[in-house]
């Protein structure tokens, strides 16, 4: 192969004098001025009709990803990187520029190549490419590199746990407002407290003890219209800070914890009643409470259709006592009622009822978690089954088989409770002080 590649620069170099002997005009430029890699694989994973892990090759193409030439620096790149899994050790390339182009790689320099279209060159080598004037005065040496994404983009990566500043918390609830992440429980002598940071960055700031709440306070709190609201000694108390709190409103038997702000307070009288407003001044009456409907702590979250944007649905999940499943509940936009959803006739997709459950809306799916639930539980089809992310049953699997919980709350789990913040991460956060947040890579905005 070498002596290939040499026969054939030395014959180059032949032609070059023999046209300075017939007075050709020659050149001392030397540049590349265009570059593109062709066609490859990319190793997707998969799952088989029984449920077995496989792998599967898709054909891509590098046209769909541009190369930056860097005249300044002499580099070739591609800013947006190729998928993971991408393969690269035999790829074709099209390249233009002014001057004879050779190539050779980074980590054996002085073994050279003349390009031809046809070549199929390792890419996920560092190459360098010298391109010669046609005067053979000058040569230009590229460094070029193409960019593949390190992690799959679908997994799911955990960092922590940080225990720094962070206080031991029992009963904990979670939420989220204004780029900060708060959890709310009561500490190791009994006092009710809270503990925040922001998510752009910083430290925990501790315990911090919470003033104004009554007796019977179960830790669960929600953000509205920017304010803190929950439920305690039956009445509804608010809070601009999460720490200093006073009465809203009595009368209240609960609070439906909402996921994402809407800008409606839902909650239970003392009379069974499902009352709802927008200033906790002005309280609407929605219906009585319903057969089977959460007898405590339920989550909901307001969405609009994947089909219809200008409509929306609320999807509702909360516990009743009993009951072996989880009471799920659904409305749409201008619905004057509740709905309950059937369980599924596969008891697999049924969603277990479990103390201490979280639920958030990551990646357009739902996810319950809860300690006694051995993982994600994920719902695609919104709220009538949920399947667990890290098992398949039958033909049934969870598009993300790769959201699982940190290694280090697998097995015997403590307590825990769970938010997602607006920039793609969840946080997890146990009752033995240690904080985790993770983020699946390609919905990380930061």
């Amino acid at each position: 192969m070498r002596g290939r590649n040499l026969f054939m620069l030395a014959l180059l170099f032949c032609c070059v004098s023999c046209l300075n002997e017939d007075k050709v005009s020659t050149s001392p430029q030397a540049a590349i001025t265009s570059f593109t890699i062709g066609a490859y694989d990319v190793k997707v994973p998969s799952v088989t009709d029984d449920g077995r892990d496989t792998v599967i090759l898709v054909r891509d193409n590098g046209t769909l990803y541009p190369m930056t030439v860097d005249q300044v620096n002499n580099r070739i790149y591609n800013a947006d990187s190729l998928a993971y899994g991408s393969i690269l050790t035999k790829v074709t390339s099209s390249v233009s520029g002014v001057g004879t182009i050779i190539y050779r790689y980074a980590d054996n320099p002085t073994e050279k190549y003349l390009w031809t279209y046809y070549d199929s060159i390792d890419f996920s080598r560092p190459l360098l490419f010298d391109v010669i004037s046609s005067d053979g005065s000058f040569t230009r040496t590229y460094q070029v590199n193409v960019n593949v994404e390190k992690v799959f983009p679908d997994s799911l990566l955990w960092q922590g746990p940080d225990n720094t500043d962070v206080p031991v918390l029992k009963g904990i609830g979670a939420a989220f407002r204004n780029d900060s992440v708060f959890f709310f429980g009561t500490d190791t002598q009994g006092v009710k407290s809270v503990s925040f940071r922001s998510t752009l960055g910083g430290g925990w700031n501790g315990a911090n003890a919470i003033a104004g709440l009554p007796d019977g306070w179960n830790g669960r709190v929600t953000v509205c219209a920017g304010r803190f609201y929950t439920v305690a000694g039956g009445a509804l108390y608010g809070s601009a800070d999460g720490i200093t709190w006073s009465m809203v409103k009595s009368g209240i038997k609960s609070i439906i914890v909402s996921g994402n702000d809407t800008g409606y307070l839902w909650a239970v009288t003392e009379d069974s009643m499902i009352v709802r407003s927008s200033d906790m001044t002005l309280w609407a009456d929605f219906e009585k409470v319903p057969r089977n409907f959460p007898d405590s702590a339920a989550v909901m979250y307001t969405y609009q259709l994947a089909t219809n944007k200008n409509l929306s649905r609320t999807l509702l999940v909360g516990m009743s006592s009993d009951t072996a499943y989880a009471s799920v509940w659904s409305m749409l936009a201008d619905d004057t009622v509740w709905t309950k959803i059937d369980n599924p006739s596969k008891a697999e997709l049924c969603l277990p009822a479990a103390a201490g459950f979280s639920v958030i809306r990551y990646d357009n799916s739902f996810f319950c978690l809860a300690p006694s639930m051995g993982g994600f539980r994920q719902s695609d089809d919104n709220g009538v089954t949920w399947g667990l992310c890290t098992k398949v049953v039958g033909k049934f699997s969870s598009l993300n088989r790769f959201m699982q919980l940190p290694s280090e709350l697998s097995g015997a789990e403590p307590a825990f409770t769970a938010v997602t913040d607006n920039n793609g991460y969840i946080w997890i956060m146990t009752d033995d002080g240690r904080v985790w947040h993770g983020a699946v890579n390609r919905l990380r905005k930061r």
